[in-house]
């Protein structure tokens, strides 16, 4: 990624960039490379040794920028989110990226990022977010797939100088962008560290002839510099200052912002980002945990288990995805997690659409029956605000079968009445009575929850797991005191 975006709306594409002498019969570079989704086996593992792409990382740089004729501080902070996103089949990493001129954020961008069997690094678009005095005005995206964009490379496995790549193609916003191993072996200090063995790429682009853009590459680091060279008008350098390993705290916050933005792109790009499926936490990785005893398989039991309710009010925002907090006086802490309603009946599991997740403690072997506390909202168009669906990391029929895995087409259904207003709803597996919709642990101790929205307008307060006194009938109102 150019860390600077320079858009011209009037550009004409020019002709393919020629690798060499023209007239001569030597090919000229393609606009796009060559990519095959089946060469992707572990995306997500991206540890190329000159762009190593680990969860929770972030980078800190400094430098300066032109901007009419006047030199501006530049700051931009990258990190690296444990989010993933499937593009046209491939997993990809999610970064969040943050672009400050003289102390204002210019840009903010997600960026997707994908590692092939070959150690390449490919670059599978970005939704970059443009902002004039603190108000959003463009967001040029390119998605591969879609409006004719290709993925590119952003890193070969073995860069040799000379090599020569497209590092993405999105003809729709004049994304050209390439790049052209410079040097190879340099040294050089900056003031995060001194490194050797530096590779140099240098990245043009046919909207900005002339121009070229330096980026420095350490070995197990990434890029630690930028720098320029002929005709490029914003003459903008870039030195590392900081590498910071994110807590499991500040990675959450990161999460939940690059969530919010995405949760923007799908409204500001219909034609684009609203057509990709929707990032996904890692498997694993929910935002919150409801403390209750730890239960080990091997624990005897001596008495009923208890009871696991949660409270929308105690979870996080980082919990929600595509959900909102609602004030409501009738729910434990004044509030509810819901969806505003447009109408729509939305997609069940494996869909990625609007859901919360959490963790709690279980026991192993124990039947479970789930309840939610859910309020009905008014009917529009094909939606009856009256459906959530529920699944669990761990969790097997009486047979011993695992069932209900988030990510999977298993889940368990919640379906309210007809009537507006709050009831307590069973969570049903299709077809099964009471009595088949139970649910257990193979093991126990922590397991994953995930509430999704079902249909717009619905939404609820309270969530219940329980083993023994609501086995049957449900609870009574009285159980929303916290």
């Amino acid at each position: 990624m150019r860390f600077v975006h320079v858009i011209s709306l009037v550009a004409t594409i020019l002709s393919m960039i020629v690798l060499s002498a023209c007239g001569n019969g030597a090919p000229t570079a393609k606009d796009f490379e060559d990519f095959d989704p089946s060469n992707f086996d572990h995306p997500t593992s991206v540890d190329n040794l000159w762009l190593p792409l680990k969860p929770g990382t972030q980078f800190v740089y400094e430098g300066m920028t032109v901007e009419e004729g006047e030199s501006l501080p530049h700051r931009v902070v990258i990190t690296v989110t444990d989010l993933t996103k499937v593009i046209e089949g491939v997993r990809s990493v999610v970064t969040w990226d943050l672009d400050y001129s003289d102390g204002e954020l210019v840009e903010a961008e997600l960026a997707f990022f994908a590692q092939d069997n070959d150690g390449n690094v490919w670059r599978m678009g970005e939704y970059p977010e443009e902002y004039e005095g603190g108000e959003f005005v463009a967001a040029p995206t390119w998605i591969h797939g879609l409006e004719d964009a290709r993925a590119g490379i952003a890193m070969k496995a073995d860069p040799e100088v000379g090599d020569s790549y497209s590092q993405g193609w999105g003809p729709a916003v004049d994304w050209t962008d390439r790049g052209q191993v410079d040097q190879v072996g340099q040294k050089t200090c900056v003031p995060a560290d001194c490194y050797e063995d530096v590779l140099v790429i240098a990245e043009t682009s046919q909207a900005e002839p002339g121009a070229a853009q330096l980026k420095y590459y350490a070995p197990n680091v990434g890029n630690i510099r930028v720098d320029w060279r002929g005709e490029d008008q914003t003459q903008e350098t870039l030195e590392l200052v900081e590498i910071v390993q994110l807590n499991s705290e500040a990675l959450a916050e990161a999460r939940a912002d690059a969530l919010k933005m995405e949760k923007h792109a799908y409204e500001v790009s219909p034609d684009t980002y609203a057509r990709t499926s929707p990032v996904e936490y890692p498997e694993g990785t929910p935002a919150i945990t409801i403390i209750t005893p730890t239960v080990p398989t091997s624990t005897i039991l001596d008495g009923p288990p208890p009871e696991i309710i949660v409270y929308a009010s105690d979870l996080p925002e980082s919990a929600l995805y595509e959900l909102d907090f609602l004030e409501d006086a009738a729910s434990p802490g004044n509030k509810l997690i819901g969806i505003p309603n447009n109408g729509d009946e939305l997609d069940p599991p494996p869909e990625n659409d609007p859901h919360v997740t959490f963790k709690v403690q279980a026991y192993g072997g124990v039947p479970y029956r789930c309840w939610i506390h859910m309020k009905v909202g008014m009917p529009k168009g094909r939606s009856q605000a009256n459906v959530v669906w529920v699944q669990f990391s761990g969790a097997v029929d009486e047979a011993g079968r695992e069932i209900l895995k988030p990510g999977t087409g298993s889940y368990l259904t919640a379906q309210g009445p007809a009537q507006e207003g709050w009831v307590w709803v069973p969570c049903d597996l299709e077809g099964a009575g009471p009595s088949g919709s139970l649910v257990y642990f193979q093991a126990g101790g922590e397991i994953n929850v995930r509430i999704q929205a079902g249909m717009e307008g619905v939404g609820f307060d309270q969530f219940l797991l329980s083993p023994a006194e609501f086995l049957e009938q449900p609870p009574d109102e009285t159980i929303v005191e916290k």
